[in-house]
């Protein structure tokens, strides 16, 4: 299989991170000196805005340097494109994000959070790595 960005699931992965982005510019511009605003935004957002660009450059990266995919390949795009990962990702992290920045540190759930994250990815890529079972 040959591996393309010309999928609708790319573009809405790629629209959503321009709309996060735009949202963040929109702040700046609207609102340039509310400091609050902006560490909502990013208390809010950050973690989805880390996640996409993440997910928007792997499949870049794997559709530039290996276009006719070999088995990792498909199984990483496949991981990313499905968007399995990411629904599950971004809400835990965001979760762990919060509570440890709620706690002021006291409750450290941001890198068990990751983590998991880190675990759900292998699992997902396992998944498609393996034929879909």
């Amino acid at each position: 299989m040959t591996l393309t960005l010309a999928t609708p699931a790319f573009y809405v992965l790629v629209g959503t991170l321009v709309l996060f982005l735009g949202m963040l510019i929109a702040l700046g511009i609207y609102h340039p000196n509310r400091k609050r605003g902006l560490e909502g935004f990013l208390d809010a957002a950050g973690v989805s805005l880390a996640f996409l660009t993440f997910a928007v450059l792997l499949v870049v990266l794997l559709v530039t340097r290996d276009p006719q995919a070999n088995s990792t390949s498909q199984a990483l795009y496949e991981t990313i494109l499905t968007g399995y990962w990411l629904a599950f990702a971004i809400p835990v992290v965001t979760v762990g994000s919060s509570v440890q920045a709620r706690s002021r540190g006291s409750i450290r759930w941001l890198l068990p959070s990751i983590g998991l994250s880190v675990l759900m990815f292998f699992g997902v890529f396992a998944y498609y790595y393996t034929g879909g079972l």
